[in-house]
């Protein structure tokens, strides 16, 4: 999806839930985020290929969990534009919802064209314990994107949808959602019907200034990252210019700026932020417990059943 759907369908998304200005602009800037994973900062285009960074860095459940930890309205927004980039055919990538952890599994049962991957129960390696079911088709990936055009077999980490990217869907979402959102908001500011609060809460500077120098970070890193992939798709691939890299930084720390500034100026916030944490904290623990033991389990029995001649997926 390109990025300006992205955005009014965040906007939309926080119109139809909250109903706050200051609520649809964080779901809205949350709604760009993720874009964020493409070769913008310190990648070269053969480790941004060879690694498959886009659609992956900041397209997952854990990205969504830190933003969350910011806010819960901008990882509402996060979410909303890695959903909605789910439904892409492998045209323009898919998403890959469990990284970083999908890079941990290497193997798969079944190869590329679907043919049981027979496992020689003398030659396991004991430090692989955990399959994919089946290795990513190369004829998918020959016809991606040019930045992961990479036909090294590996495990089906992506989740594909149905539809192509830049096509009707992505125009049908960005027309239905300016429209319905524009419908809203002048049913809002007529007093026919109150959708959305344009005066409550109050401006203040507490939440503009701070959501100013995040979105000002944001916009740098995608403008001037857009530029820089243009003029060095022209040219072989090398670690990007200092210049590049320097812009890339300073970009960052500008969105880190608004956010340690918004924690500032909000204490209301960051005091409940903080007296989360020991939930959240062990909250994350159980989660990795459970984890750990459902793979422990898995893997013994996989291992078991592979060395007696069995498919371990099979019951």
């Amino acid at each position: 999806m390109n990025l300006p759907t992205h955005f009014v369908f965040g906007a939309l998304i926080g119109a139809l839930f909250f109903g706050r200005w200051d609520f649809i602009w964080l779901v809205a800037v949350g709604a760009v985020l993720p874009d964020l994973d493409r070769e913008y900062g310190f990648f070269s285009k053969d480790y941004f290929r060879d690694h498959q960074l886009h659609r992956a860095l900041y397209h997952n459940f854990f990205f969504i969990g830190i933003v969350y930890l910011i806010s819960p309205y901008l990882a509402i927004g996060a979410f909303s534009h890695t959903l909605l980039d789910a439904t892409n055919t492998a045209k323009d990538r898919g998403v890959e919802w469990l990284y970083p952890f999908s890079r941990l599994v290497k193997k798969a049962r079944y190869d590329h064209e679907g043919k049981k991957i027979e496992l020689d129960p003398k030659k396991l390696d004991p430090k692989i314990k955990v399959y994919m079911y089946q290795n990513d088709p190369v004829e998918l990936t020959r016809k991606t994107a040019e930045d992961m055009k990479d036909y090294t077999i590996r495990p089906w980490r992506r989740v594909y949808g149905p539809f192509y990217s830049g096509g009707i869907l992505d125009i049908g979402i960005l027309a239905g959602s300016t429209a319905l959102f524009l419908f809203m908001a002048i049913l809002s500011l007529l007093g026919v019907r109150t959708f959305i609060d344009f005066f409550n809460p109050p401006f203040s500077f507490n939440f503009i200034g701070p959501l100013f120098i995040g979105v000002l970070g944001i916009a740098l890193v995608m403008g001037i990252g857009e530029r820089k992939r243009q003029i060095e798709a022209k040219r072989a691939s090398r670690a990007p210019p200092i210049l590049w890299k320097l812009s890339f930084f300073i970009s960052i720390s500008l969105i880190a700026i608004g956010i340690g500034l918004g924690a500032y100026l909000n204490p209301g916030s960051y005091v409940a932020f903080t007296s989360n944490l020991p939930y959240l904290a062990a909250g994350i623990l159980v989660v990795f417990l459970i984890a750990f033991i459902v793979l422990k389990i898995f893997a013994r029995r996989s291992v078991a059943r592979i060395r007696d001649g069995h498919d371990p997926y099979t019951v």
